[in-house]
């Protein structure tokens, strides 16, 4: 008989209770942070010929600034608390004011704060030994994991999501629904196919019109005729039955006249021309973005449609069971970096609104445009304080921060698993 103790006391002697929130965090600080500052990297106000674009945004460790305004580099999570201040890190972002595509003006910025975890590789006590840390203040049982805003300690609740990117089949009432909620950056859009009881198969996505035939998008995603569109799906008698049952529906012959359905829906009463163009842009722009949101990416959107026309086929005809929606599998747990990352991005676009307001209000007053008239760093940081001090996330979630409270030992490990 093995004794297994000796080798659970070693896991967890080594090891870091709050690992995994540490590692989260250090993911959003080191991968998202520039993901989200490249995503939106050009700004282009209403005014004519002026834009202004970002490249590289740094984090530095942790520091103070007095009432005297003096910075102080050495800013540790012990002061923090006994000062009832925020341990955060300051963020600078280069950026780039251009006028007619001449550089005007080029700077690094302050854009404002990001509250660190403590034990995070941007903290203070990131690597330390007992001693030091004792001699910090700190107490070297503590396992971090968790922010300090405004004094007091707050720890990121692990929220519980359906999976995106993932085709989950469910049946209601009558209908048969295969949905997939498609994330790209901040946009998430559901996708879902409806097949009624007598197999016609009707698609929704974000911004396209109600009742839209399946097949009819099919045709505007490029799968012309309607042979294109039988050999998509695969060959199974059940399947083709419904394929053309569908088709005997499907009123429009080409890819314009499929296109115009969408345009009619989404640019009523405006020329040709432009209707179509603009169903050719919510489609590559809200329908399943995760492929691509690109023109050359429809065929591959059309295919993916078929596979979840499928599935829905295939559960009408008890060929396959139905998703279970409350399984692990189906759903993914965000730890603190997804949610801070939710937060930055959300107030990131804050500031970009605020950068083009600034500038708009700068030119219509004939005032000289630098950079640093126009970034104003509270736009950041107080979203970022006010989520994290009220817990009240974006996406209406209530109690994401919560304060926690270390009455003893266990206290913390609850609050962090």
């Amino acid at each position: 008989m093995v004794d297994g103790w000796p080798i659970i006391d070693s896991y967890f002697k080594g090891r870091n209770i709050a690992q995994m929130e540490i590692d989260s965090f250090n993911q959003f600080v080191e991968k998202k942070l520039p993901e989200i500052v490249v995503e939106n990297k050009e700004v282009i106000p209403k005014i004519e010929e002026v834009k202004v674009e970002f490249e590289k945004i740094e984090v530095v460790k942790p520091r103070m600034v007095e009432a005297d305004g003096s910075p102080r580099n050495e800013f540790y999570p012990m002061e923090a608390r006994l000062r009832n201040r925020t341990y955060s890190s300051p963020l600078y972002l280069t950026m780039k004011l251009l006028r007619r595509d001449v550089e005007q003006d080029r700077k690094q910025t302050y854009i404002g704060e990001l509250p660190v975890m403590v034990k995070s590789k941007l903290c203070w006590l990131n690597g330390k030994t007992e001693e030091e840390l004792i001699e910090m203040g700190e107490d070297p049982m503590d396992f971090g994991g968790y922010f300090i805003v405004n004094g007091s300690e707050k720890a990121l609740m692990t929220q519980e999501v359906l999976a995106s990117d993932r085709v989950i089949v469910s049946e209601q009432t009558d209908k048969i629904v295969a949905e997939v909620i498609s994330t790209r950056g901040a946009f998430k859009g559901r996708v879902r196919i409806l097949r009624s009881p007598d197999g016609l198969l009707n698609v929704t996505f974000p911004a396209s019109p109600r009742k839209l035939k399946l097949f009819v998008l099919l045709k505007a995603l490029g799968l012309k005729t309607t042979q294109a569109i039988q050999d998509a799906f695969i060959d199974q008698q059940e399947i083709q039955n419904d394929v053309l049952i569908n088709v005997e529906n499907l009123l429009v012959k080409t890819e314009k006249e499929a296109l115009d359905k969408i345009g009619k829906f989404v640019a009523p009463g405006q020329v040709e021309e432009y209707r179509l163009r603009r169903a050719q842009e919510v489609i590559d722009a809200f329908l399943l973005p995760h492929i691509g949101q690109e023109q050359k990416d429809r065929l591959a959107k059309a295919y993916y449609l078929v596979m979840m026309a499928t599935k829905a086929v295939e559960k009408a005809y008890k060929l396959r069971e139905e998703d279970d929606k409350d399984h692990y599998a189906n759903k993914r747990l965000e730890l603190s970096g997804k949610l801070m990352e939710h937060l930055f991005r959300y107030s990131f676009k804050y500031f970009i609104k605020d950068l083009k307001f600034q500038i708009d209000r700068t030119v219509t007053r004939r005032r000289k445009l630098n950079i640093s008239t126009i970034v104003r760093p509270g736009a950041v940081s107080e979203r970022i304080r006010f989520a994290m001090s009220t817990g009240n996330w974006i996406g209406r979630a209530t109690g994401v921060s919560k304060f926690m409270d270390l009455v003893n030992f266990l206290a913390q490990l609850t609050y962090l698993r």
